[in-house]
């Protein structure tokens, strides 16, 4: 079972069916993330527009995941998770990592 998120480090908590994960955006995550799908401010405005699409929100979630609680998850079983949890229910998770990471972990809670 996964800890519990820790919202001063920003982190998010997610659940994909019987299964809890704690995300957290940090600076490897976003190296990660940026390197993978570009910067995360175009990010940011094709969330708050609602269109980040199943590829971008599953590769933002996969990068971001504590990898120690999900050490048996690959990254198209995520996709999958989402696929069957439905994109509008995990959509918000993500707009909140991405307004942590432009927003910074200290503003996290507010």
């Amino acid at each position: 079972m996964a800890r519990a998120a820790n919202t001063h480090r920003g982190e998010v908590s997610l659940t994909l069916g019987p299964r809890r994960f704690v995300l957290r955006p940090s600076f490897s995550a976003i190296i990660a993330i940026e390197e993978r799908l570009g910067g995360v401010i175009g990010l940011a405005v094709k969330a708050s527009r609602g269109e980040i699409g199943l590829g971008e929100t599953a590769v933002i979630l996969w990068e971001t995941l504590d990898k120690e609680d999900s050490a048996d998850l690959a990254e198209e079983d995520l996709g999958a998770m989402i696929l069957e949890e439905g994109l509008a229910s995990v959509s918000p998770v993500v707009g909140d990592l991405l307004a942590t990471i432009l927003k910074g972990s200290r503003h996290a809670s507010e």
